[in-house]
């Protein structure tokens, strides 16, 4: 496949495309596209220029508070336009954009505040209370921010101001803090195999050099609305299509949640070209919602994307053949600022496969030595380039252990084919993966073991044909009979995400362990 250069794109004639920081970005495509929709949000919508001014506001208000490069300003915020108005706002200054995933539950918000101290936190109406208890728990306490919703004004203590205020009370006027190439700009928290999240530093770098590997996809053609359905806590919706939309002058269109009933209508209703999803939406959709509820010859949609698990051919296939959709199947992680494979959107694709090489990174398969194997040779999936994270907060052994030479480990198990297609076909750390979710068994397991009645306890994924993977709990108890999986999902309620409760729970008396004591999973996997 021919990739081609910035130069021959025509939609970015006469647009800028070197920055020095992607607030840098914004500020100069609020001045060349002003008047261009950038952001669409039911029936709301806002140009380049109004995005622009209301993280001028942001920044203005951040920078009175005390806010300074280098600082970080978290947000825990629902799918919504504020979450860019906070989010640029911070980065207008050359601080840190923290994002918090608001499944997360009071100890996880805890610890997520006393890991990444943030001087300011947004947070939505709608999370106020598992905010309110992990705030009270943290030893870090920063100044709170809400961003009112349909929920309601929270009226907490600890508020002191809301967006609506900033926005209304806040001037406008350019703020633009100078930085450099490899300072940081986003913070992404994701599991840890330790049972502790890990924040990942992304750099200004990094999110540029993807910006400049999505456009040249060739999957923006020009006049290109693309829909943001996953959380925005998550690197897809932010790294791999929030910024590179605003580089290549398109539009957003975020909706709030994913909403089965709501994927066609909302498709055809903003002319949506361009979606990204995870396995389980598309899988959902095809199987279990009537293809005639929506006029699909009102569709505009191109191309949809697809990461996070595997996808099946047969749904590949169906979807091409049933509405006339092309599914592109694609990899990356959140250490790689969120893409690092992708299937051509031009020329030969192979469904099954996650695609070859995105222009600006290098990915290799590579033995635990990180010697290259050939093609066909099962290895770990390594990738080098500058998309590459800074590291992870804190955590510097972890980040030596990841980032060796140059290369990013991936933990990830795959082949290359002769013609340069990658292929996964195992995943080299335990992580279980539900409908695009990460999930890292010691968290669930750490919480568990602090069960009077628990003994041991090992947590695996379970093969799920909707989801790929359920979460399974394996639970050796001190006395038979004692707990119920009613007792065990109460228990986990209020400590845990609930999407990482387990849903298949078993007890045992004794757990399979090896002479040293080691709990055998694999020997539960059989």
């Amino acid at each position: 496949m021919e990739i081609k250069t910035l130069e021959e794109l025509p939609f970015l004639k006469g647009l800028r495309t070197d920055f020095s920081s992607v607030a840098e970005m914004l500020s100069t495509r609020a001045q060349e596209i002003s008047d261009k929709i950038f952001v669409k949000y039911y029936d709301r919508t806002y140009t380049y220029s109004q995005t622009n001014q209301k993280a001028n506001k942001v920044a203005h208000y951040l920078q009175k508070q005390g806010v300074k490069k280098g600082d970080v300003v978290s947000l825990l915020i629902i799918n919504s336009p504020e979450i860019y108005d906070c989010m640029f706002g911070a980065q207008k200054l050359g601080a840190i954009s923290g994002s918090i995933n608001f499944a997360l539950q009071a100890p996880e918000i805890a610890y997520v505040l006393d890991d990444s101290k943030p001087k300011i936190v947004f947070i939505s109406s709608d999370f106020k209370e598992q905010f309110s208890a992990g705030y009270e728990i943290a030893a870090h306490k920063p100044i709170v921010v809400e961003v009112e919703t349909e929920a309601g004004s929270s009226k907490a203590s600890f508020v002191q101001t809301t967006i609506k205020a900033i926005l209304s009370e806040s001037p406008d006027d350019e703020i633009l803090v100078p930085q450099d190439l490899d300072d940081p700009y986003l913070l992404l928290y994701s599991s840890g195999t330790t049972g502790k999240p890990k924040g990942i530093l992304l750099s200004n770098r990094s999110q540029l050099s993807v910006c400049r590997d999505v456009t040249r996809l060739g999957s923006i053609r020009g006049d290109d609305i693309v829909q943001i359905i996953l959380p925005m806590f998550h690197t897809n919706p932010i790294c791999v299509w929030t910024f590179p939309t605003l580089f290549s002058g398109q539009t957003v269109c975020i909706r709030k949640v994913y909403s089965p009933n709501d994927f066609w209508p909302s498709l055809i209703e903003n002319g949506t070209t361009i979606l990204q999803g995870v396995p389980a939406m598309y899988n959902y959709v095809y199987y279990s919602i009537d293809p005639s509820a929506a006029d699909h010859s009102m569709l505009k949609l191109k191309w949809a994307f697809s990461g996070a698990a595997p996808l099946s051919v047969d749904l590949i296939d169906g979807f091409k053949e049933r509405f006339d959709v092309e599914i592109i199947e694609g990899y990356g992680l959140t250490e790689g600022t969120g893409i690092s494979t992708a299937n051509p959107l031009d020329g030969k694709r192979k469904p099954g496969s996650i695609g070859i090489a995105v222009p600006e990174q290098e990915v290799a398969i590579m033995d635990d030595n990180l010697n290259p194997l050939k093609p066909y040779e099962k290895g770990e999936i390594c990738i080098k380039g500058d998309a590459t994270m800074i590291g992870y907060l804190n955590k510097p052994d972890a980040t030596a252990e990841t980032i060796c030479d140059g290369w990013l480990r991936t933990g990830d198990i795959g082949y290359r084919d002769d013609d340069g297609f990658f292929y996964i076909v195992d995943r080299k750390k335990d992580m279980i993966n539900r409908g695009g979710e990460n999930i890292y068994p010691r968290e669930i397991e750490n919480v568990l073991e602090a069960h009077p009645d628990i003994t041991a306890v090992a947590v695996l994924g379970h093969p799920d044909e909707a989801l790929g993977e359920r979460v399974r709990a394996v639970i050796e108890v001190s006395k038979p009979g004692v707990l119920t999986d009613s007792n065990i999902k109460t228990y986990l309620k209020d400590k845990i995400a609930k999407y990482k409760i387990p849903e298949i729970i078993e007890f045992t008396e004794q757990i399979p362990r090896n002479p040293t004591g080691k709990i055998l999973k694999k020997d539960l996997r059989k």
